[in-house]
């Protein structure tokens, strides 16, 4: 019983008064500034095993050795070689594509000059068009002069200054005084009327329907008015030009594929005479591809 009680009064005195002085040595005190952690970003490096001889030998780490430069025939030097071959091939690609760029932006550029200032004369002038335009069912545009048009162009979207031309447009719009009457029966009606709607041609329908609502016949009247234009556009991944033209020389769409050199002064000038109706060698020069 005296233990017990010995050891109660140790108790409410450790309550009191905190722990007992002793003769131990103090024990380090180990706070977070103190404590190390491994650096993980550091390769990992060999446990060298004490030597047996020494049972109290501490183990020592060392870093590994360097293997060297690997041998010329081996795979490691292979794999080097075959990549350098296709960066130097890549960048030759890059630069090739690079100079094939500018020069479909700058053949652009020129398209855009000499289209301007050509469209802003013909706004002057107002040529007639000698050329008679066959629309499908026989109709037939004739006696026109040029009204107006206008040049325009779009660069491609980009972060850099160094911005390249997309594409150049030309719209032109050519007329007569005269207006075209045609009359079409209930089978033609809506072919003609779908034919207006394609080529952009305004135009006025009078129904004739019979006792049952049904139309028999109708009659259009329309201007005798061509709007036409063409755009060309350069197709960067393929490397060439796009010619694609609306209601010019006929009715309809073509189209046709161009290298930048192409379009030079005496292919710009067969252009200009066949959106004028002139004779032309164009057509001949190149070929459609669509």
């Amino acid at each position: 019983m005296a233990g017990i009680a010995n050891l109660l009064d140790d108790i409410e005195e450790f309550s009191r008064s905190g722990p007992l002085p002793t003769n131990e040595p103090a024990k380090p005190e180990i706070t977070r500034e103190k404590m190390s952690f491994p650096d993980l970003n550091e390769p990992a490096r060999e446990w060298i095993a004490p030597d047996l001889g020494d049972p109290g030998a501490a183990p020592v780490l060392e870093a590994p050795s360097s293997l060297g430069a690997p041998s010329a025939g081996s795979l490691l030097a292979r794999l080097k070689q075959t990549a350098q071959t296709v960066q130097q091939v890549a960048e030759q690609r890059g630069a090739a594509q690079e100079a094939t760029a500018q020069r479909l932006s700058r053949s652009l550029g020129a398209v855009f000059q000499y289209l301007d200032d050509l469209i802003k004369q013909l706004n002057i002038i107002k040529p007639a068009i000698p050329k008679e335009f066959i629309f499908p069912g026989n109709i037939v545009f004739a006696g026109m002069s040029w009204v107006d048009g206008a040049a325009d162009f779009r660069m491609l979207p980009t972060a850099t200054e160094d911005r390249l031309y997309e594409s150049i447009t030309a719209r032109i719009r050519i007329n007569s005084p005269q207006r075209l009457v045609v009359e079409r029966d209930a089978i033609g009606v809506e072919a003609l009327r779908k034919l207006l709607h394609d080529y952009n041609i305004a135009f006025q329908v009078e129904e004739k329907q019979n006792a049952r609502k049904m139309i028999e016949s109708a009659r259009f009247t329309f201007p005798c008015e061509i709007k036409a234009g063409f755009i060309i556009r350069a197709d960067y991944e393929v490397g060439n030009l796009l010619l694609r033209t609306r209601n010019i020389e006929r009715f309809g769409m073509m189209e046709f594929r161009l290298q930048p050199d192409d379009l030079n002064p005496e292919t710009l000038d067969e252009l200009t005479k066949l959106f004028l109706g002139e004779k032309s060698r164009f057509l001949q020069m190149f070929r459609r591809s669509a």
